[in-house]
């Protein structure tokens, strides 16, 4: 199979041109304008965007505050609404800042990286062995990935969105920078052949996504449906897996990016271990910034056998 590619030279398919394509370009028209503002403005618009959604949208915010409510259980309603409306402001802070990677030159980019923990790469590279980067959901997702893509020769799985002009846009920028990627119909052999080519791989496992191969493993002591493929995919690539997070700092307006240490043997290629250590690995990232992780996905939507569902 070859690398899902939006075509050479990154030329806009002539299908999204259509005119019921129309009112997603006039969008991204002004959507453009907007990230030619100052950054504190975009951050001033995101938050008062990210309060109103949380206002408007109750569907999402139950399904944020159920997410919450099960993974910090310690947390009283208040602390939790508190994290709630949070989230939503991350969010859309994040959200007005997909211009920048969708237009900023690269060195507008890097001035709003901060990258910890990046020398492991180059260490367990001259040590021989190859690189798995599991990088979490969260709301800064994105300029991880181009922080991730500008510093290393990199690779890995992409799933495709509903509209397919912001996919050509996600795409695109995530391409932007020579990243191959690949649908996940395409299996597990590309990528573990672009890793073993010294490839960094750029992988995320923390979506439901059915019961459908997928097992339960504890997540923030939760049961989880979760798809069992990191170990095995390790193994094949001959890499090391380094756990994930972009974290974004509203007072420095730059997304700290930190790569985290390796988990002691892994994997143990025992598939019930090695999906428990994952989200062990996961669980571990979300720590560092919890109102940043992508609360807004059905993570629990799959139940095990007779137990209740939390989403309505």
């Amino acid at each position: 199979m070859s690398p899902r590619s939006i075509n050479k030279n990154n030329k806009l398919p002539k299908q999204l041109l259509s005119p019921k394509y129309w009112l997603s370009w006039f969008g991204l028209g002004l959507f453009y304008i907007i990230s030619l503002l100052p950054i504190g403005f975009l951050d001033f618009l995101g938050v008062h965007l990210g309060r109103l959604l949380a206002k408007i949208n109750h569907k999402r915010y139950e399904i944020v505050r159920t997410n919450l409510s099960l993974c910090f259980p310690d947390k009283n309603t208040v602390e939790i609404d508190s994290m709630v409306n949070s989230h939503f402001e991350f969010l859309m802070r994040s959200l007005m800042h997909y211009g920048i990677i969708w237009w900023g030159s690269k060195q507008r980019l890097q001035s709003y990286f901060d990258l910890q923990g990046f020398e492991q790469v180059k260490q367990i590279q001259d040590a021989g062995n190859n690189v798995i980067i599991l990088l979490s959901h969260c709301t800064g997702l994105e300029f991880a990935v181009s922080a991730i893509t500008q510093n290393f020769e990199s690779s890995g799985p992409y799933k495709p969105l509903k509209n397919p002009v912001i996919d050509w846009m996600i795409l695109r920028a995530r391409q932007r920078f020579g990243c191959l990627t690949f649908t996940r119909e395409e299996g597990l052999r590309p990528i573990v052949k672009q890793a073993r080519k010294g490839r960094v791989t750029i992988y995320l496992a923390d979506e439901d996504l059915g019961p459908e191969n997928s097992v339960f493993a504890p997540f923030f002591n939760v049961q989880k449906a979760t798809i069992p493929v990191l170990g095995r995919l390790a193994d094949l690539a001959k890499a090391r897996v380094l756990p994930a997070f972009s974290c974004y700092d509203p007072l420095t307006k730059k997304y700290r990016i930190t790569l985290f240490s390796e988990t002691d043997r892994f994997p143990t290629m025992d598939q019930q271990v090695d999906t428990e250590l994952m989200n062990k690995m996961i669980e571990k990232t979300v720590q560092s910034c919890p109102t940043q992780y992508f609360w807004t996905l059905k993570f629990f939507k799959t139940r095990p056998d007779k137990q209740k569902k939390f989403y309505q």
